[in-house]
């Protein structure tokens, strides 16, 4: 079994809780094993990623298993880029899980 975890730091309590009640997390059976951390919304870690697919200052989007990940907002870089991970920076404004 595959578990993906979001870990929110950074923010304050009611914050967390709206955003946790709001995320629209696609089935387990698509997930395939990445893991995700955001730090705020300035910077965001996926372990077990599988390419870049885009990559423009207003967007990257990677691919994670079965499914592609984008990331949204301004300025964003990729900080760091391993075989099966990497870091985006910048001011993350938008997540979009599409399969």
């Amino acid at each position: 079994m595959y578990c993906t975890v979001i870990k929110i730091t950074g923010w304050g309590v009611a914050v967390k809780k709206k955003l946790e009640n709001s995320l629209s997390m696609p089935p387990p059976s698509l997930l395939s094993g990445f893991r995700m951390e955001i730090s705020g919304n300035r910077e965001a870690v996926l372990e077990g990623c599988g390419g870049v697919l885009e990559y423009s200052e207003d967007s990257i989007r990677v691919r994670a298993g079965k499914m592609s990940v984008r990331f949204t907002g301004r300025n964003l870089k990729i900080k760091c880029l391993t075989a099966d991970s990497l870091v985006v920076e910048g001011y993350l404004t938008g997540l979009e899980f599409l399969t």
